[in-house]
């Protein structure tokens, strides 16, 4: 994965504005969410989820829970910084999480 340079405060703001439910940890280095919905829903989420950060070549820990999936996104090769990468992931996820009954 080529290297991508950390954003700004700024930058995390305005992107996190349009990411309703996400927010940035308080050490600033990772974006989450928890959705909730059903179990085996939560599963073939997490799948779909999966199969998007293979196509992204950029990866999060997800947290399958009973009826909770939780993604935490940062750059590694940022130093474990949030960057764009970032963003677009999540932006991903939550593209698709309506189509999964996730709120």
């Amino acid at each position: 994965m080529p290297y991508a340079e950390p954003l700004s405060a700024e930058e995390i703001d305005a992107r996190l504005g349009g990411l309703d439910g996400w927010a940035v940890s308080e050490d600033g280095r990772t974006l989450h969410r928890t959705y909730h919905l059903a179990h085996l829903p939560a599963a073939i989420f997490a799948l779909h989820i999966a199969g998007i950060q293979a196509e992204l070549n950029h990866h999060s820990d997800l947290t399958l829970g009973y009826d909770t999936l939780r993604a935490e996104i940062t750059t590694h090769a940022a130093g474990g910084r949030l960057t764009g990468k970032d963003f677009d992931l999540a932006d991903r996820i939550a593209a698709v999480a309506p189509g999964h009954g996730a709120r």
